[in-house]
This record gives structure tokens, sequence and C-alpha cells, in this order.
């Protein structure tokens, strides 16, 4: 294969991902007409758009616990020179076998 015939590999991904968008987009191409006129129509079950008073009050509740921990992080004082909680350590390439 010569130099001019190859592409490289962020083209070949590039279209990779536009081959596979495009099939995902279009589902319908790969099935035939006759096979997708039998299927009966999903019946989608009805959600109700408001939650419950229960649901509510404990989505409120799980609120104000998390506003009370993140208050509790945030106002914790570090003594100066502590060590970092993370550092950030670079790993050397892998050799190919």
């Amino acid at each position: 294969m010569n130099d001019r015939a190859r592409i490289g590999r962020r083209r070949f991904v590039r279209l990779a991902a536009v081959a596979a968008a495009t099939a995902a987009m279009n589902p319908i191409a790969a099935v035939p007409a006759a096979a997708a006129a039998k299927t009966p129509p999903k019946q989608t079950r009805a959600r109700s758009k408001t939650p419950t008073p229960a649901v509510r009050t404990e989505i409120e509740n799980q609120k104000k616990q998390l506003d009370a921990m993140l208050q509790v992080i945030r106002s914790y004082e570090l003594p100066a020179g502590s060590p970092p909680s993370m550092v950030f350590r670079p790993l050397r390439p892998r050799r190919r076998a």
C-alpha cells in the first residue's frame, strides 16, 4: 500500500464515528419495509409528571443533608504544610510486545 492510499488514524476514527452515527440515526434502513409494517406499536406507560408528596419531602431532606455535608467539608481548615490529598503521577508508556 502506498503512502497516498493510507489514511491517518484520526481520519479513520472520524469516518468510523460518522458511520456509526449514521447507522444509529437510521436503523430502519436496515430492516425490510414488510417486517417494519408487521410490528405493532409499543405502548408506553404514562408517567406522572409531579412526584408524590412523600417523594418531594424525601428529595428536600436529601438536599438539606447534602448542603450540611458540603458546609462541613468546606469549612474544614487544613493545617499549613499538610500533604495534599492526591498527587498526580503519570504512568510510563507500556512497551508493546
